[in-house]
């Protein structure tokens, strides 16, 4: 016998049926029943809002309802609840229109004994359970029990309908991880599975009844704010997500840092479709998370957020077509010891010769450049001509001078990086002691294990490394620990601030403390006056590059100023 009763809610205004129903279901030894009666449509539905029914028996017949009607409101209100027809007419068609409207059976009166009844609402039990448990697998992920993309674009039809009814606002939210590959490939996808779980649990505790947070792939959620009044209620909402998710997770046993970007797009405001929204929303996101350093951040849709976008793909198809046609050039800015003024290092500088705007610095074109695959071929050929130059001022020269590149993420975390560097240096000749390579924080932290590889291979091979732009993110000395530099390069921001105030003088000094103690070298950038440099000198720098001493030059220039000698000192103005 079952150890909890069902509870069966008999809809039927004969008393001579609802004793009968009730003598067959007692009849059952196999299990338990509790029956609860209502003689017409309006006495069920109230029982239906006050109490747990496991299943419904219903006379299509009643005082107040009549044939398919009767189910079809009592479907309407209780859609979860199995519902057997007790007919007292044996119709074959209304029958089968029954199951068609929600009916899991159809019973005739008269023609049921205990065992076909019991066995009947059994059956209507296990069946409505097992088309649940199929409906929420439909729509549901499987890992973290959210809904799916099937059941969010569903959720999101259904919620712009009722917001363009009701002419309220709603607000969709896109949500991508930021560093979680790196998680996922370091700890395996058991960790990561664990942390995505750890991650819909707090999305869950963020959202109201009547929002929507589903998975809908990989580490990319979204959130659907229903009825809300303007951009401070989803600005509201969206802090809430950021503040939860930026709170350490503890995963088996290991405490997780991840971070999080958001793109919200608002109804109608954004867009008055569904297609749209969801678009104008995605460009948002990618805006959030195309800002270097910001773990967690979120930006709303703007209209020249497309624009930009557009900007952006014809900027591309010019790159390419730059690369082909060999309209890409490469300066160079001296590094300097802060001592004695000789010039013991070149920091190579990427420009663009443009056919119609002249010559474009990196900040008008690198951003899109980084963000596709082009970046792979030009960034290979900036290192083959740096190594070829490099190669040829040591061929005119003896003395010693290091040539710096910089390294994009893209570039570094390439599975064969460290071949294709020794395989320029053969080719040019360059020794490889003579070849410093620049790598952000950004680049270590986006999958610090790849990095880390690849580091390790190119320390081997005997290149120079540098941490670049030291300070420009996350400014950690970890990496200093882990990672097996050989100099540091101060961010120009902080260059700034060591001579502006105590606080970054501080920093500074901290920074070539570390640096010195881990045997590396300190390098400042962005040196721009006398009171810089002084500073710098006073905090026992070892080497200075910017417009003070030098701007970057053309090849042909940096080769003159080379053939003069080694040597350069401060100007008098800049």
């Amino acid at each position: 016998m079952s150890s909890t009763s069902l509870t069966i809610l008999l809809v039927e205004d004969n008393l001579g049926d609802i004793r009968l129903v009730r003598e067959l279901l007692a009849a059952d030894q196999s299990e338990s029943f509790t029956l609860v009666t209502a003689d017409r449509q309006e006495t069920a539905l109230a029982i239906l809002d006050s109490q747990d029914i496991t299943a419904i028996l219903l006379d299509l017949e009643l005082p107040d309802g009549s044939g398919l009607n009767t189910l079809l409101k009592i479907h309407a209100n209780a859609p979860g609840i199995p519902i057997v027809v007790l007919s007292s007419t044996a119709d074959e068609s209304l029958a089968v229109r029954s199951v068609q409207q929600g009916a899991q059976d159809f019973l005739v009166k008269g023609y049921v004994d205990a065992h076909q009844l019991t066995r009947s609402l059994r059956y209507a039990i296990e069946r409505k359970r097992t088309e649940e448990r199929l409906n929420h697998l439909a729509h549901h992920d499987s890992l973290t029990g959210l809904s799916n993309r099937k059941h969010f674009y569903d959720t999101l039809k259904n919620s712009i309908a009722l917001a363009r009814r009701h002419e309220t606002k709603l607000a969709l939210l896109l949500l991508d991880l930021n560093g979680f590959k790196s998680i996922n490939d370091t700890l395996g996808h058991y960790v990561g599975d664990l942390l995505l779980q750890g991650v819909a649990q707090r999305l869950r505790e963020c959202m109201r009844e009547t929002d929507c947070v589903a998975r809908i792939g990989g580490d990319e959620f979204t959130m659907i704010l229903t009825d809300i009044q303007d951009e401070e209620d989803a600005a509201a909402a969206t802090s809430k997500v950021i503040e939860s998710i930026g709170r350490p997770f503890l995963i088996d046993g290991r405490t997780l840092d991840i971070g999080v970007s958001i793109g919200i797009g608002i109804y109608p405001t954004d867009a008055d479709n569904l297609e749209s929204l969801v678009r104008n929303a995605d460009v948002a996101m990618y805006q959030a998370k195309a800002e270097i350093g910001m773990q967690n951040t979120y930006r709303f849709f703007s209209v020249n957020m497309n624009d930009r976008a557009t900007e952006d793909r014809v900027l591309l198809s010019e790159l390419s077509t730059a690369m082909a046609q060999g309209e890409f050039v490469i300066n160079y800015q001296p590094q300097v010891d802060v001592k004695t003024g000789h010039i013991n290092g070149m920091e190579s500088l990427l420009r663009w010769q443009h056919p119609t705007r002249g010559l474009l610095l990196p900040a008008a074109f690198m951003n899109v450049l980084e963000s596709s695959s082009l970046i792979l071929e030009v960034g290979l050929w900036i290192l083959r001509s740096v190594c070829a130059q490099g190669q040829a001022w040591r061929e005119s020269s003896d003395a010693p001078l290091v040539l710096s590149v910089n390294l994009s993420p893209r570039q570094l975390l390439q599975d064969d990086f460290a071949e294709q560097v020794s395989a320029v240096l053969s080719e040019t000749g360059l020794p490889p002691h003579c070849l410093e390579l620049d790598i952000s924080e950004h680049a270590l932290w986006e999958d610090e294990e790849a990095a880390f590889k690849q580091v390790t291979k190119l320390n081997h091979l005997g290149v120079r490394l540098a941490l670049d732009n030291f300070g420009n993110g996350r400014a950690s000395f970890y990496y200093l620990r882990k990672f097996p530099f050989h100099a540091i390069k101060l961010d120009r921001r902080l260059t700034q601030a060591a001579s502006a105030s105590t606080d970054g003088a501080d920093m500074a000094r901290a920074v070539i403390q570390v640096a010195h103690v881990f045997r590396m070298k300190g390098l400042a950038g962005g040196v721009e006056t006398a009171a810089q440099l002084d500073t710098l000198r006073n905090l026992a720098y070892d080497d200075a590059q910017g417009y003070l001493y030098c701007h970057p030059l053309p090849s042909d220039a940096a080769t003159a100023l080379l053939e003069r000698g080694q040597h350069l000192g401060p100007v008098a103005a800049v």
